[in-house]
C-alpha cells in the first residue's frame, strides 16, 4: 500500500513514517520543508512532492495521484485543522482515495460545542463539514494529552504551568487543580504513530470511525509516584484549588481575551476538560488495534530530560 502523510516534517510526522514502512508499507510525502526529513529517513520514501503552502492544491494534487491512503498530520493551528484538512480531503475525493484519517491526535471532542474549547472549533468544524460534504468516511483518533506536550518536551507546543498545563520542568513539579486522583490519559507520539498505521492499515480504514487510545491513564499523583521511582527524586505536587475553581478562572480568560489569541487562556480548558471528565475515554480501543503501549516509566526512561 501506498500512504500519502501530509505534513510530515514535524516529530509526529517523523515517526507516522517509520511506522508506515516499518509494515512494510511504501510513503509518500508533501510537505514544504524537505530538508527537515533526515537522509537516512528521505531515502526511505516513496517520493516526496515539495509544496509551497497548505494551500498548494496543485502540489497536493499531484501528492494524491495513485496513493491508496491520505494521512493527514498538521499540527493544532486553527487554519491547518480546517481549511488545511478539507484541501487534502477533495484532492482524495478528485483522486478516488477512500482512505483517509484527519489530524486528530487529541481529546475526544465528541457533543462538544463550538466555543467550548476554543482550539478544538477546527477539528468540530472539520468532522462535520466532511460527515456532510464528502465521499470519504474520514478516520479520527483520540489520544488525550500527547506525553511529549504534557511534560513540555516540545518547542512546537508549550503546555507547562507557563500555559496552564500541569507539569513545570524547571523546579519538577505538578500544579494540581481537583484532588490529584483525576485520570489523564496520555499517549507518546511513538505509540501515536504506531496506532494511527493500524488504523490506516485495516481492511475496513473506508468505512472511517472514532478510535480512542492511549499509553496510559495516570492521575498526577500516580505521575508523580512513577517519576519519583524512575528518578529518584520527588516530584512536588502544588494544590491550587477546585476544578469548578479552575473552571471560573478559564471562563474569565476567555470572556476577557481574544479567540485569535486564545493560547493566553487556553491552557486553563485542556486542563479542565480533562480533569471534569469531560474527555473521559471509557473504552479505549488499544487491544483491537493490537498495539502494545509505552507505560509512563518506559517514556520517562527514552526522555531523561523531563
Amino acid at each position: 500500500m501506498l500512504v500519502l502523510i501530509s505534513g510530515a516534517t514535524g516529530s509526529l510526522g517523523f515517526r507516522l513514517i517509520d511506522s508506515i514502512i516499518s509494515r512494510g508499507h511504501q510513503v509518500r510525502v508533501v510537505a514544504r520543508h524537505p530538508e527537515k526529513i533526515s537522509a537516512e529517513r528521505f531515502e526511505k520514501l516513496e517520493g516526496f512532492v515539495k509544496a509551497m503552502s497548505y494551500y498548494d492544491i496543485p502540489a497536493i494534487e499531484k501528492a494524491c495521484a495513485g496513493v491508496d491512503a491520505v494521512i493527514c498530520a498538521y499540527n493544532g493551528a486553527p487554519y491547518l485543522q480546517l481549511d488545511g484538512q478539507l484541501i487534502p480531503l477533495r484532492a482524495a475525493e478528485r483522486a478516488g482515495v477512500q482512505r483517509f484519517l484527519a489530524s486528530s491526535f487529541c481529546g475526544d471532542y465528541r457533543g462538544m460545542q463550538l466555543g467550548e474549547q476554543d482550539s478544538y472549533d477546527g477539528f468540530i468544524s472539520f468532522d462535520a463539514q466532511a460527515r456532510k460534504s464528502s465521499s470519504i468516511n474520514p478516520n479520527y483518533i483520540f489520544t488525550g494529552a500527547l506525553g511529549e506536550v504534557l511534560f513540555a518536551t516540545k518547542d512546537t507546543m508549550d503546555f507547562s504551568t507557563k500555559h496552564y498545563g500541569p507539569w513545570e520542568p524547571e523546579n519538577k513539579r505538578f500544579e494540581v487543580w481537583g484532588t490529584g486522583d483525576e485520570k489523564w490519559h496520555w499517549t507518546c507520539e511513538h505509540d501515536a504513530a504506531e496506532f494511527a498505521a493500524q488504523v490506516i492499515l485495516r481492511d475496513d480504514a473506508a468505512d472511517g470511525g472514532y478510535w480512542c487510545v492511549s499509553s496510559g491513564t495516570d492521575s498526577l499523583k500516580q505521575m508523580a509516584k512513577t517519576y519519583e521511582q524512575v528518578r529518584g527524586v520527588p516530584a512536588k505536587l502544588d494544590f491550587l484549588g477546585s476544578v469548578e475553581e479552575l473552571h471560573a478562572l478559564a471562563l474569565d480568560g476567555q470572556r476577557d481575551g481574544s479567540p485569535k489569541a486564545m493560547w493566553d487562556y487556553i491552557g486553563r480548558f485542556y486542563y479542565y476538560h480533562i480533569v471534569s471528565g469531560r474527555w473521559d475515554m471509557k473504552t479505549l480501543d488499544n487491544e483491537k488495534l493490537g498495539v502494545w503501549a509505552t507505560p509512563l516509566e518506559d517514556f520517562l526512561r527514552a526522555n531523561p530530560d523531563i
